[in-house]
């Protein structure tokens, strides 16, 4: 049997070295009902979760993820990580002449979590980003 230790480990390389073609690969490392969320989506499956890194992978050009530190309880393992690619439509940095940065735009709502949670504003803003990832 496998540790949750040695799993994540064997999880940890497929993510850094993901790529679009490796996605075929993806049912070897998750479950078939894994459940994936973050803040622009929450599915159960792994055909779903492997539908969302390849709308990632169509939208976001040279994607390298990198896990930096992870720390295991049991079967529960806590990962850090950073996603770094390149999205084309949208500016997230502008310098100026003097190579400062003027304007450091962030797109992802760590608080969105949070706000599922709010009775009335939970519901539509689910509602929202399901419209939002289908379009």
């Amino acid at each position: 049997m496998m540790t949750p230790e040695d799993a994540f480990d064997r999880y940890k390389v497929y993510l850094e070295e993901l790529t679009v073609d490796r996605l075929r690969d993806i049912q070897s490392y998750v479950s078939e009902n894994v459940t994936f969320q973050d803040p622009l989506h929450d599915v159960t499956g792994c055909a779903e979760m492997r539908r969302i890194f390849e709308r990632l992978f169509a939208t976001v050009s040279d994607i390298e993820f990198h896990i930096d530190s992870h720390a295991t309880n049991g079967r529960i393992v806590f990962f850090r990580w950073m996603l770094t690619g390149l999205l084309s439509r949208k500016r997230w940095l502008t310098f100026d002449d003097q190579g400062k940065i003027t304007s450091h735009l962030e797109y992802w709502d760590a608080a969105s979590q949070l706000y599922d949670r709010f009775p009335i504003i939970g519901p539509v803003l689910r509602w929202l980003r399901r419209r939002a990832a289908n379009a």
